[in-house]
């Protein structure tokens, strides 16, 4: 069992640097007691938040997995989401190992069911198979960076000499090193496509050092197109409203009874709640304090730790989301303004507090606040 402590007060990166580069795992600076190196993240990560009481039986590690994915995403990577992105050029996340450590992150996610990080450009994930580079694939459009990106158009731009020579420190400094003339842009361009594009090879190599967990480079390389949706975006869809809806599995009172009544009516506005954020699209929530936009990925995250659709088909036929229905708070609690639904995420099951969920507003406000706020593992 390989244990990580986690501050749920700290960012994604703030984490980052405070348990896993700590590397004591690696290094066998901190020893268990009795002679033995301390354990491996190729050992069953298990996830525990500071100040929260949930026991880490998967849905966890999973919250843990999906946040440090996307985290790492927004952090050390540039581009496009949609075309993949690149690495981003940062000598210094080098020099502290940053990149071996991100590496390993991926591989234990995809290993023990975080999502699969597929964010890479193509020619980033072809040298991740083979550890060399296909100088005759790279085009323009793998540049990433915004100073290459600025640069390259403005080449493109330049109608005569005098302009070219305008931009002919930056121009060298990508290692160009013949005339400047406007018949000779498509080679200028050429040159700035290699230079920002090659520079990245030593975090690539630091990557695929870090992805070495469980062999995982080794599969890469003997099944390429196999692995190419785990890294490369366009294959793996995200989850929608469908998704979920497909994966419930309601608990209903006796057939014709009130109670199986209001169930129903419940899993109705459940549907039209994610439809709703669907059709949004990330748009912000003007009632929300925060602003912060709602999305499907979020309610399922919340559900069940896990922000993606599962990559195993034998894991996707086993997913599904129990939904049960408490009638009875009021009984147990007393006269009260609100109850939230609770979720037990490692197994996937979720309870809906009917008595205040009677109006499709009501349920629109009270599961909002529960997905934006109601995040933690404080129960057992």
């Amino acid at each position: 069992m390989y244990s990580v402590y986690l501050n749920t007060k700290l960012t994604s990166q703030q984490n980052l640097n405070c348990v896993w580069i700590e590397r004591a795992f690696q290094t066998g600076a901190f020893s268990s007691g009795n002679g033995k190196k301390a354990a491996s993240p190729t050992s069953t990560l298990k996830v525990v938040y500071i100040g929260e009481a949930g026991i880490d039986t998967g849905a966890i590690r999973k919250e843990f997995l999906t946040d440090m994915v996307s985290g790492i995403e927004n952090r050390f990577f540039e581009g496009a989401g949609s075309q993949g992105k690149n690495p981003e050029f940062s000598l210094t996340d080098l020099d502290n190992d940053n990149f071996r450590t991100i590496g390993e992150i991926m591989a234990v996610s995809i290993a023990q069911g975080g999502p699969p990080p597929a964010f890479f450009r193509a020619w980033c994930y072809n040298f991740l198979c083979t550890g060399e580079v296909d100088f005759h694939s790279l085009s323009k459009e793998d540049v990433s960076d915004l100073e290459s990106c600025l640069l390259i158009s403005k080449v493109e731009d330049s109608a005569d000499e005098q302009s070219l020579m305008l931009l002919a420190e930056d121009i060298l400094s990508c290692g160009y090193t013949s005339r400047l003339k406007l018949d000779h842009k498509a080679t200028i361009i050429r040159a700035i496509v290699l230079h920002s594009t090659t520079r990245l090879i030593p975090m690539l190599q630091q990557l695929r050092k870090g992805m070495e967990l469980y062999g995982l480079v080794d599969q890469m390389a003997r099944n390429s197109e196999a692995c190419h949706s785990l890294f490369v975006p366009g294959r793996i869809t995200k989850p929608d409203a469908d998704f979920i809806m497909m994966n419930c599995q309601p608990r209903f009172s006796e057939k014709g009874t009130s109670k199986e009544r209001t169930e129903r009516t419940n899993i109705n506005f459940l549907q039209d709640f994610l439809q709703e954020i669907e059709m949004s699209d990330g748009e912000p929530d003007s009632a929300a304090d925060d602003k912060e936009p709602l999305a499907v990925a979020h309610v399922l995250q919340w559900m069940t730790g896990q922000a993606h659709i599962p990559i195993l088909p034998d894991e996707k036929r086993q997913f599904k989301i129990t939904c049960k229905f408490d009638h009875e708070c009021r009984e147990r609690l007393g006269d009260h303004l609100v109850c939230y639904p609770i979720v037990s995420a490692c197994t996937r099951t979720v309870t809906f507090p009917v008595r205040h969920l009677s109006t499709y507003t009501d349920f629109q406000r009270v599961m909002g606040e529960t997905v934006r706020y109601g995040g933690g593992f404080h129960r057992v």
